[in-house]
């Protein structure tokens, strides 16, 4: 199963490795653009800061399923890093990405739900109005969904580790 698992995060975390370059060059793009139109052209765009708000909320939640994958996210290494107790270590890893994963269900429960009625009113974004609200409102649940993939591999990995600190 971690074999499975690995496999289908490594798809994941290239298609999001991806995602990334697309949604920042987007975002610099848009910025870019809004300069340069304001100061230069003196006509700002509308809608230009908007979506550059919408792409980085995209780099924020995907990016933070590549840190998942990479235990790179901000956590208390020097207090766990300090524990002498191998076993010890790793037990609290291990505690510590379950207390993840319960909070990534959490989100994915109440989330779902909120996009999916966010899109049933079809709210659309005030200054792009082919843009519908809900569609940026379901990077939330769809992100945290494959956090749940990246931290199951992560769980698994800290069970192996644990299993042989304890050997």
């Amino acid at each position: 199963m971690l074999k499975l698992l690995k496999f289908l995060n490594d798809k994941i975390t290239w298609i999001l490795n991806w995602l990334m370059i697309v949604l920042m060059s987007l975002m610099v793009a848009f910025i870019v653009a809004q300069v340069f139109f304001r100061y230069v052209l003196m006509k700002p765009l509308s809608w230009s800061e908007e979506l550059a708000g919408y792409l980085f909320s995209g780099v924020f939640f995907f990016g933070a399923i590549l840190l998942y994958r990479e235990s790179r996210h901000i956590n208390m290494s020097l207090v766990v890093e300090s524990i002498k107790n191998r076993f010890l270590r790793e037990l609290i890893t291990v505690i510590a990405h379950l207390f993840s994963f319960f909070f990534l269900a959490v989100m994915v429960w109440y989330s779902y739900p909120m996009a999916m009625q966010i899109l049933e009113f079809e709210v659309v974004s005030p200054s792009m109005e082919w843009l519908k609200i809900g569609y940026v409102f379901l990077i939330v649940p769809v992100a945290s969904f494959l956090s749940l993939m990246v931290m199951l591999e992560v769980i698994l990995d800290s069970f192996v580790r644990l299993k042989e600190s304890r050997s």
